[in-house]
């Protein structure tokens, strides 16, 4: 009866059991829990033996396994190992395995227990224990516990750090004295006044700002918080503690504190630079509407003077040498030369003159232009220069910058009423970010500086922001147009530079300009002699200009120089005539032109139509799609409105013999082999002595230069009195002489020269007509023409033509 009690108590119990022989292993008994578990039925397990449902074990390991239970070495084994159920799905299990003798038979009795959730649990709470140990040892943050004595209980590796102290060297002792026992001053530091050690017996998170005793004795300060630690019933058990070093963070606030202090200030200080800003900025924006302004003007005003100035030059073509209106059409051409030269200043200060930018040397540019200066100064102006060695080469039209120098120091010697010191400087300068924030449109980098200083009357606070302002000038009426230093302004601002003027009344001003710096090497051009105006050879010219006036004004400019002339009113039509199939040796455009069809695409398509073709364009307004940033495009050609006879002449010129030699690249030279300039110049008489009267600078210092090629000794003077001086001092050979000057009319001093020095030859420069002069009865035999504008060639003929008697 016991026995079958206890069946049944097995049979029904919640554990596995197990029974299998000690002879061949099988089941001889499973109960309930471990058939269900297993999937397997009474008769499926009495066939089974052990290491049939261990899959991580075989029969060999098992046997070898429980062999101490067999021996008798052992009277049970405890193991864990995988059992594996009917669907395929294994558990792990504890097996409490013992060798038992019933009725004289050895029996296995296994009593097994499913462990499988409990490996789980233990494996996610050593997962979880890995992440915690390794986000405490990671950390910056120090952290702490203590338990509910205050005692230290754990401390991590950044704990470790800040206080010098090793866990081990802390465990079991209050944290308060090891590490805040005493006050920086060296007082002691009671425990009841730690407000760490408050969270615990208040129950209450407490966080603030303390000083830590290091282990090493010194003092540094911690933020810290302390809060609470609970157990799972919600009982607090002890406190947790973190703590940072505040010693960089301290150093950070004093500096705030004082960036602080002293924000107030520069705020005020940003405030002034804001506004005086504004003020260049409001300047800036009124300088570029002005611009554009100008830009519109003389764009207009180009085609009025170039219709106006070509009919005049046919008028004055036409007229009798003798005839009286001569004098009124060349005082209209002169006025029409004046209007040419406002609207290029005014072209200059919009910032829209076609510039040919090139690398070139201040230096070199300045040396070049003392003899000039100094004549167009006078002598009454010690003129200084002051070039710094290895200076940088800028990028920027070398013409102009010669006119700026020039306009400045005009500028300066009137400032100075004709009497005192000029100083012109060069040097590298580099603007950095900061002036270029302080200064609008400056772009910070590498520029070559010049600076022209006077020793004048300076500029009056209130009205240094105007002088570059157009018009504006504060010389006597008649005396200045006020577009000097506008012009100044606009070709500096074209070629990305800077300017900018320091002034004190009574002590002089400085103006400086600096121009963009290039790495290239300077381009130096040699100086040819002034063209004559070629005439044509009957050459087919089509001409492309919508405005009628204008069209027609050039048609009998072109025709009175020998040239055949096509013409047509836009490009479209210009493009039907060139599809016609005509003989067309050059196009000249007008660059803006209405229709479909703009002026670059119709000298594109002209020339894959006449591959040797030349191509002239013209234009009163440079913003247009030939000009770009204010410089021409390479290998275009543009002669800007208005424009002289002359000067279209020598353009066509210069390009139709171009064509020619592309043409013909191996044509012969002459039988001397070199140009008529040079045959002319071996042939002339050398050694004369030569007195020069000539008061425009730029055109006596030409004219000095052709005769001292040529051999002969030049005198200079650049009025009437001058060169009665140099008369009275030397013998001269030949007068050439101007007819306008300053102090009174050249036939003046011709008729006092022929009077007093019978001997010297008379030749009159003149851009006019000389006829009248010559015909003058007292010295009409004695004179020789030369028409302006004249190069080396017509020079040397006038020379030798005087020289023959009369």
């Amino acid at each position: 009866m016991t026995s079958e009690r206890l069946g049944v108590i097995v049979e029904g119990s919640a554990s596995e059991a197990y029974v299998f022989s000690a002879d061949d292993f099988k089941f001889s008994f499973v109960n309930r829990a471990a058939r269900e578990n297993l999937g397997f039925t009474v008769e499926e397990m009495q066939n089974l033996t052990p290491w049939d449902i261990k899959p991580d074990l075989s029969r060999g390991e098992f046997l070898a396994m429980v062999d101490p239970l067999i021996v008798g070495e052992r009277s049970e084994l405890n193991f864990e190992t995988v059992h594996q159920r009917k669907d395929g799905s294994c558990y792990t299990v504890a097996i409490h395995l013992q060798l038992i003798t019933a009725d004289g038979e050895k029996i296995f009795y296994a009593a097994v227990r499913d462990v499988t959730h409990q490996k789980q649990t233990e494996e996610a709470l050593k997962e979880a224990s890995a992440r915690l140990d390794a986000i405490l040892s990671n950390t910056t943050m120090a952290i702490f516990m203590m338990d509910d004595r205050q005692h230290c209980v754990f401390m991590n590796k950044a704990a470790e750090a800040l206080t010098g102290y090793k866990f081990e060297e802390t465990v079991g002792r209050t944290l308060h004295d090891v590490v805040h026992h005493t006050h920086p001053d060296g007082r002691h530091f009671p425990i009841e006044e730690c407000e760490i050690d408050r969270a615990f017996p208040e129950n209450n998170q407490t966080q603030g700002e303390e000083t830590f005793v290091h282990k090493d004795g010194s003092f540094y300060p911690v933020g810290f918080t302390a809060s609470p630690m609970k157990d799972g019933r919600g009982r607090t058990v002890g406190t947790v503690i973190e703590a940072r070093d505040l010693t960089d963070e301290l150093k950070a606030r004093n500096a705030e504190l004082a960036f602080n202090n002293a924000l107030k200030t520069r705020v005020e200080e940003a405030m002034a630079e804001r506004d005086r800003l504004e003020t260049q900025l409001v300047q800036a924006q009124k300088m570029e509407a002005v611009g554009q302004l100008t830009g519109g003007v003389a764009h207009d005003f180009n085609n009025l003077l170039q219709v106006i100035g070509g009919n005049l030059q046919l008028l004055l073509k036409e007229l009798p040498l003798d005839d009286p209106k001569k004098s009124r059409v060349e005082n209209a051409m002169a006025g029409v030369s004046r209007g040419a030269k406002l609207t290029a200043q005014l072209l200059a200060f919009g910032r829209q003159q076609p510039l040919e930018p090139k690398p070139n040397n201040i230096g070199r540019l300045v040396r070049g232009m003392d003899d000039m200066l100094r004549r167009t100064l006078g002598e009454a102006i010690e003129v200084e220069t002051v070039i710094s060695g290895g200076l940088w080469n800028c990028f920027a039209d070398p013409t102009q910058v010669e006119n700026v120098i020039l306009n400045l120091a005009i500028n300066a010697r009137d400032a100075m009423d004709h009497r005192g010191k000029l100083t012109i400087e060069a040097g590298n300068a580099s603007l950095d970010d900061a002036y270029a924030d302080a200064h609008p449109h400056v772009i910070a980098g590498q520029y070559v500086m010049f600076a022209v200083t006077d020793t004048g009357t300076g500029i009056a606070p209130d009205i240094i922001e105007k002088v570059f302002d157009p018009f504006f000038t504060t010389k006597a009426t008649g005396e200045g147009t006020g577009l000097g230093l506008s012009m100044v302004y606009g070709f500096v601002k074209q070629s990305g530079g800077h300017i900018k003027i320091y002034s004190e009344e009574g002590q002089g001003t400085t103006v400086r300009v600096y121009l963009p710096r290039t790495r290239k090497e300077e381009e130096i051009e040699q100086i040819l002699p002034a063209a004559t105006t070629p005439p044509g050879q009957g050459e087919i010219i089509l001409i492309v200009e919508d405005d009628a006036a204008v069209r027609e004004t050039v048609v009998d400019l072109l025709r009175d120089l020998g040239y055949s002339v096509l013409t047509a009113e836009n490009a479209d039509n210009a493009m039907a005539i060139i599809n016609s199939g005509l003989k067309i040796d050059l196009l000249f455009t007008d660059v803006v032109m209405p229709g479909a069809l703009r002026s670059p695409e119709l000298a594109r398509m002209a020339k894959e139509r006449l591959p040797h073709l030349g191509v002239l364009f013209t234009s009163g307004y440079t913003q247009n799609a030939i000009v770009h940033a204010g410089r021409l495009d390479d290998g275009v050609e543009l002669l800007s409105k208005p424009y002289t006879r002359e000067r279209l002449a020598q353009k066509i010129h210069e390009i139709l013999d171009r064509q020619t030699l592309a043409c013909a690249p191996d044509m012969p030279a002459n039988e001397e082999g070199s140009s008529s300039a040079d045959s002319a110049k071996r042939d002339a008489t050398a050694g004369l002595q030569v007195l020069l009267v000539e008061d425009d600078v730029l055109i006596r210092m030409a004219t000095a230069d052709m005769l001292s090629d040529m051999g002969h000794e030049v005198t200079e003077a650049g009025d009437i009195a001058e060169a009665k001086a140099c008369l009275g001092e030397c013998n001269f050979d030949i007068l050439l002489t101007d007819l306008g000057l300053p102090d009174g009319s050249g036939m003046d001093l011709i008729r006092h020269t022929t009077a007093q020095f019978p001997d010297t030859a008379i030749i009159v420069a003149s851009g006019a007509d000389p006829q009248e002069y010559i015909d003058d009865k007292e010295v009409g035999p004695r004179l020789t023409s030369l028409t302006k504008p004249y190069d080396q060639a017509t020079l040397e003929i006038a020379l030798r033509k005087s020289l023959v008697p009369a």
